[in-house]
C-alpha cells in the first residue's frame, strides 16, 4: 500500500472554509456543529478483523437476508469479491462478483432496486486519488444469501448490473455513496478539502454513461463513507475523525435533509476509519477501519439510547 494512497490521509483539522461561490453550499460550518451524546452510546467493541483479505476494508453494511451478519469489501488492488462476516469479524462466506473489476471499490450500500421487494447491494468503484478516471462504476445486484449453505461458503455473483457514471466537473476522488430506497436515486460524495454531492436519478442507464448532477457542497474534509438507515429516515456521513448525523423528515428528499444542520455523533478513534453502516434493524450503527501501522481493525457498535 503506497504512502498517502486513495485511502490514507494527513491529519484532519476542520474542513476548508474557503468557498467557491459557484457551488451550492450548505449554510453551516463544521466548527459550529453540536456534539450529541443523547441519541447513541459510546463505541463498544464487538469484533476484530483478522482475515488477511480484510486489511483494506473500506465499506461495511448489515445484511438483511442474512440476519446478524455484515457485508464488507476492500478497495484498490484487491480481488473482485465481497465478504460476509459474523459480528466477531470472522469471514463466513466470500462471493466473487463475476465481470467486475476492483479498480478502487470504496463503499458498499444496501437498499431497493429494480425489482420491488428485492434487496440489492451496491458496490461503489469510485476511488480516484490521482484524478485520472473519467467514469465511476456502480455494481448493483440482488443481495445473496447463505441460508441453507454449509459455512464457510464460497459463491459467485453472476447477475451484477453495471451503472456507469460521469461527474459534470471532471475527475474527482470519492469514497462514499448513498442509495435512496424511496426513489432509488444514487448519490456520490467526493473526498477532499470539501465534499461535493452528485446525484443520478433513477432509472440509471445500463447501456450508456449517465452524467450526474452536482447538487450540493459540504464543508467536510475527507469523507470516507455514508449510510442511510433501513427505514430511510436517518443519514450518516463519516470522515476519518468525525461522524455527522441527519434526521430526514417525512417525504423529504435526501438533498433537502443534507441542507439542514447535522449533529456530530460518537466515533471511535480509528486512524484509517473508512466504513460506517447501520444495524439491519436501525438500533445502532457500526464502524471499522483499514489496517494501519499494525493497529487492530476493531468493529465498533454504537447502540441507540432512545
Amino acid at each position: 500500500m503506497e504512502l498517502l494512497n486513495s485511502c490514507q490521509h494527513a491529519s484532519q483539522t476542520t474542513a476548508s472554509e474557503t468557498k467557491d461561490d459557484s457551488l451550492p453550499w450548505v449554510q453551516y460550518r463544521v466548527h459550529d456543529l453540536a456534539n450529541d451524546t443523547t441519541l447513541f452510546a459510546q463505541p463498544q467493541q464487538v469484533g476484530v478483523l483478522t482475515d488477511s483479505d480484510l486489511l483494506e476494508t473500506s465499506g461495511l453494511v448489515a445484511s438483511r437476508r442474512n440476519p446478524g451478519y455484515l457485508w464488507a469489501e476492500e478497495d484498490s488492488g484487491n480481488p473482485n469479491e465481497i465478504q460476509l462476516l459474523n459480528q466477531s469479524g470472522k469471514v463466513v462466506a466470500r462471493f466473487i462478483v463475476d465481470g467486475a473489476i476492483n479498480r478502487d471499490w470504496e463503499d458498499i450500500a444496501i437498499g431497493a432496486g429494480p425489482v420491488a421487494g428485492q434487496t440489492y447491494l451496491y458496490l461503489a468503484d469510485i476511488g480516484d486519488n490521482k484524478h485520472q478516471y473519467s467514469e465511476k462504476v456502480i455494481y448493483r445486484f440482488p443481495e445473496p444469501t447463505v441460508v441453507g449453505q454449509r459455512l464457510p461458503y464460497e459463491g459467485h455473483i453472476t447477475n451484477a448490473e453495471i451503472i456507469r457514471l460521469q461527474l459534470p466537473d471532471g475527475s474527482q476522488n470519492a469514497e462514499a455513496i448513498l442509495v435512496d430506497s424511496a426513489t432509488k436515486d444514487l448519490f456520490i460524495l467526493s473526498k477532499g478539502e470539501r465534499s461535493l454531492v452528485y446525484r443520478a436519478a433513477y432509472p440509471q442507464s445500463l447501456t450508456q454513461t449517465t452524467t450526474m448532477s452536482r447538487v450540493l457542497a459540504m464543508p467536510f474534509k475527507d469523507v470516507t463513507s455514508a449510510a442511510l438507515s433501513p427505514d430511510g429516515s436517518e443519514i450518516l456521513i463519516r470522515t476519518y475523525e468525525k461522524l455527522f448525523y441527519y434526521r430526514r423528515r417525512s417525504v423529504e428528499s435526501i438533498l433537502d435533509a443534507l441542507k439542514r444542520v447535522p449533529l456530530q455523533l460518537p466515533l471511535a478513534t480509528e486512524l484509517q476509519g473508512e466504513a460506517v453502516g447501520w444495524a439491519s434493524n436501525g438500533a445502532g450503527y457500526y464502524t471499522t477501519t483499514e489496517e494501519l501501522d499494525g493497529e487492530p481493525q476493531i468493529i465498533y457498535y454504537y447502540a441507540r439510547k432512545k
